[in-house]
């Protein structure tokens, strides 16, 4: 069986704006260099001065010899009067560091193909994936890559059934993550050995034909919308992220938690219930033009993550992380939406974007999030779709 590299079109797309970028990955951006590449700098007549001030020796690893110094707004002591990098200018793209050379961009090689991906914590690529009209189309070449182990079974049909869920039965974006919610419930089952993986095969023609009766919209409805819990993951989440975001000083973040604090109760806690109320008053008649964001954001994270894979994590871990994220990011629009009476694309982008430079570049971020869905005993799939009910 020949392997094969899958790239969705927003990956072909993409080109690095430079510095019209709102968020340039040159700012406030851990710049490692390996030795080889960090040794040519130090050499070159250009940046031998430079040099000496601009990096600190780390020596973690052969990839990892030195770190760029950031000047004190956070940006890279290489950008030239136009924001442009004189090391890319002067000595070429092979003199980068593997930072500069790669971000945004991702692969994943899993079973012996290769997922071309890209980062999402980009402005300009949650631009293009949340509105371009041909960002979601695929193809698929043969790649020459040796074989490699297979994932197990059950991996990959609930990533194929999860993507089928998502685009094949014309369902709101909540519902879809319903449907897939059911389907992981059988996948933490089958992974687990208590089912054979054709139950994901039952399982899937059983949610098919609850969609088409109608019952999928009903168990839907007859869900409890739970406004303490998700107001208690909502701002538990929020302020773990204003502790930790690498750029929490900078003007995009300053925006969005602006926002946030904005939606204060008399009693300057935060009010989910303003926020759903904002949701439907405000940010949904502002987002008629992209009724599909979500849908774009939950296609992506399927594909860029191959979920559910979640490392050692089971496959219900992944799927609480993804209602979560979506709440978020729903959360975010809302107090936007709020504060300045309506949402441009601009700042559709930021409440997306912002959010992600924490969540895909802080791997322990996910283990944060997750305990504080354990402590609000958010386990169960009604109890993780109900963050989501905002009537």
């Amino acid at each position: 069986m020949n392997n094969l590299v899958i790239t969705p079109n927003y990956v072909n797309i993409f080109s690095c704006i430079g510095p019209k970028c709102e968020d340039s990955c040159c700012n406030d951006w851990g710049i490692y260099f390996d030795k080889k590449t960090y040794k040519k700098i130090v050499k070159h007549p250009d940046f031998s001065s430079l040099a000496k001030i601009a990096f600190k020796e780390v020596k973690t690893d052969n990839d990892s010899w030195a770190v760029i110094e950031l000047d004190e707004q956070g940006a890279c002591p290489f950008l030239n009067e136009k924001k442009l990098c004189k090391i890319h200018d002067q000595a070429g793209a092979e003199a980068l560091s593997n930072t500069c050379q790669t971000y945004p961009k991702v692969n994943n090689h899993i079973a012996g193909n290769r997922y071309r991906s890209l980062s999402l914590s980009c402005p300009e690529v949650a631009r293009i994936v949340l509105f371009e009209p041909e960002a979601f189309q695929f193809e698929a070449q043969i790649s020459g890559n040796k074989s490699a182990a297979p994932i197990p079974e059950w991996q990959e049909k609930s990533y194929d059934y999860s993507l089928e869920l998502l685009v094949g039965l014309g369902l709101d974006w909540e519902q879809a993550l319903l449907a897939i919610g059911l389907l992981i419930r059988t996948s933490e089952s089958v992974a687990n050995g208590l089912e054979p993986a054709s139950a994901l095969d039952v399982r899937f023609e059983q949610l098919q034909k609850f969609v088409q009766a109608g019952l999928l919209n009903e168990q839907y409805e007859q869900l409890s919308c739970t406004p303490a819990v998700q107001e208690n993951a909502f701002v538990s989440v929020h302020s773990k992220l204003c502790k930790i975001h690498s750029r929490a000083h900078r003007p995009r973040f300053t925006r969005l938690n602006e926002a946030v604090n904005s939606i204060c109760n008399e009693d300057n806690l935060y009010s989910i219930e303003e926020l759903n109320k904002a949701w439907h008053n405000i940010a949904l008649p502002a987002l008629s033009e992209s009724p599909d964001l979500f849908e774009r954001f939950i296609l992506y994270s399927i594909f860029h993550n191959h979920f559910p894979m979640l490392g050692k994590d089971g496959p219900l871990k992944a799927f609480r992380l993804l209602v979560l994220d979506c709440l978020l990011i729903r959360c975010y629009l809302s107090a936007m939406a709020f504060k300045y009476q309506g949402l441009t694309q601009s700042d559709i982008i930021l409440c997306f974007q912002v959010y992600q430079v924490v969540r895909q570049h802080r791997s322990s971020f996910a283990d944060v999030i997750d305990e504080i869905m354990q402590e609000l005993d958010i386990q169960t799939i009604p109890s993780t779709i109900s963050l989501l009910k905002t009537k």
